[in-house]
């Protein structure tokens, strides 16, 4: 072990008790530095934390002139940079009340006056020792604190680059729905709509076995041009990309209420402010699901989805009448079980720094989603 580098505050008021302590010490290999006064000994505190490193302190616990050891200890100790410095009191008294005072004060151990060699040896070993174990351990918590706040920045921007994959994601399903949508316009509904005036072409040339074949053939081409058409706009309402949230909205509602029976109602805040076409669709994509939720979980027969927003945020109501919402499918909420489906709207509402929120009626219950009107996709 290489001593020099441990550094020593002898501090007492005794000329000849710092000349064989230092005689005593050096000759062990540590540096020495000295005091005569409490005073003396934060001045010198101050002068060598900016030169060395100390690694302990002795202190006379009776100096008459000026700060006695058990003052100047307390003083040293206030300072964040001393309170792990260990202090061993020299002292000719050993009575209890004075002992209680110095540990009080912040001291880690004493030594009688007049002190055996061996024993003062062992004790400044000991709690040199100790304070090489206090400081190994403190770096080693700063550094495992250095390396888990990289680690926490490498998760944040790894967080960061996923969530912009899950929004990338998110868009690119949508503008593949749009374009099956399209295909599905462009080719078999084409084809069955040519079919279809084939059809009503023949039935013209009327033919009595033929007759009741062409109309079941009309009516299964009918039903099948109308599935193809609702799944059309299931997938992409072409409503949204030519006349915005608010009109896809309003369309969505009076479909609903056609299909299903339950009276939906769009109202608009006059003052709505423009909407960019992705936060639109991820607005559009919630406020379905959240319908779904109505028409599928909560036994209403009416329901209204409102659109309204400022500069800051734009958000969309679903309310209805109701059974509202159980205790557990709102714990659902948090862990993902239940909550039907609204833990995903939730999810994906996230993705964009949205949330949702829920509010219970005595009968039925209010669901808002609720956007940043700009929305940053880190692209």
């Amino acid at each position: 072990m290489d001593r020099s580098s441990e550094n020593i505050l002898i501090v007492d008021d005794e000329p000849e008790n710092i000349r064989l302590l230092g005689q005593l010490l050096a000759a062990r290999g540590y540096q020495i530095h000295v005091a005569e006064s409490g005073e003396q000994a934060l001045t010198a505190f101050e002068t060598l934390s900016r030169e060395v490193r100390l690694d302990l302190i002795l202190l006379d616990v009776l100096m008459p002139n000026g700060l006695d050891g058990i003052e100047t200890c307390r003083r040293l100790k206030q300072q964040d940079s001393t309170r792990t410095l260990p202090v061993i009191f020299l002292t000719a008294k050993e009575d209890h009340a004075t002992i209680v005072r110095a540990f009080e004060a912040g001291g880690a151990d004493y030594v009688l006056k007049p002190f055996e060699t061996d024993v003062l040896l062992a004790r400044v070993r000991a709690h040199l020792t100790l304070g090489r174990l206090s400081h190994d351990l403190e770096s080693a918590l700063d550094e495992r604190s250095r390396q888990l706040r990289v680690a926490n920045r490498e998760l944040r921007r790894a967080n960061d680059r996923l969530r912009r994959l899950a929004m990338e994601v998110s868009l690119i399903e949508e503008r593949e729905k749009r374009r099956l949508a399209g295909e599905l316009h462009d080719s078999p509904m084409q084809k069955l709509n040519l079919a279809q005036m084939q059809i009503a072409s023949a039935a013209r040339c009327r033919d009595s076995e033929s007759d009741r074949l062409l109309e079941v053939g009309q009516e299964l081409m009918r039903e099948a041009l109308q599935e193809l058409r609702t799944l059309q706009f299931e997938l992409s309402p072409p409503v949204l990309y030519q006349g915005g949230l608010g009109a896809a909205l309003g369309w969505f509602a009076r479909y609903k209420t056609k299909r299903f029976g339950v009276e939906l109602h769009y109202v608009e805040s006059p003052t709505l402010p423009a909407i960019e076409t992705d936060l639109a669709v991820v607005l559009f994509q919630s406020a379905r699901e959240l319908v779904y939720n109505l028409i599928k979980h909560s036994g209403a027969s009416r329901g209204r989805i409102e659109l309204g927003g400022d500069l800051e945020s734009i958000c969309v109501s679903v309310d209805d009448d109701g059974r509202g919402f159980a205790p557990v499918a709102l714990d659902g909420l948090t862990s993902g079980e239940g909550g039907y489906g609204l833990f995903g709207v939730r999810e994906r509402l996230s993705l964009w720094g949205g949330e949702l929120d829920i509010e219970t009626k005595a009968q039925g219950a209010r669901v808002t989603i609720r956007v940043p009107s700009t929305m940053r996709t880190g692209r």
